[in-house]
């Protein structure tokens, strides 16, 4: 076959745009011992991929029993962990009303709720300033799904 036309086979090779067939045509030239020098590392590719390809696995891995136990144990763990944790740790706290602090001043009353509401929403702007991050996310996510 011509030098010339593998050559242009193998630039469209290296880029991925080649069909079946025109692979077939690279590897059945690369098979034979005649190749020049400067396509030595492409006959050994594919010579390899050849050698792969013919290979079989004979026998299924062996997985032992002690490890598809060790798997199962590991899991029933992870559950109890989580379970205990949910139950133990998520429980309400018994509040005795008498513990109840009560302001009998509305003024007192007023801005001790002002002060409250204040802290809760600098909680919230500060959770809000966060979001600008997930929006450039959502941006440069789009922009790839639509390369796509």
């Amino acid at each position: 076959m011509e030098l010339g036309k593998i050559e242009k086979l193998l630039e469209r090779y290296d880029e991925g745009e080649t069909s079946l067939a025109e692979e077939k045509i690279l590897r059945e030239y690369f098979l034979r011992e005649e190749v020049p020098e400067h396509l030595k590392s492409y006959q050994m590719m594919f010579m390899f991929s050849t050698r792969q390809a013919d290979e079989k696995l004979e026998e299924e891995p062996n997985i032992s029993k002690s490890r598809k136990d060790w798997y199962s144990w590991t899991a029933i763990a992870a559950i109890l962990v989580v379970a205990l944790g949910i139950f133990f740790f998520n429980q309400p706290e018994r509040m005795n009303h008498n513990d109840l602090g009560t302001i009998s001043d509305e003024q007192q009353a007023y801005e001790k709720t002002k002060e409250t509401l204040n802290m809760i929403s600098q909680i919230m702007n500060e959770g809000k300033s966060d979001l600008v991050y997930l929006k450039e996310f959502n941006n440069t996510k789009d922009k790839i799904i639509q390369i796509d």
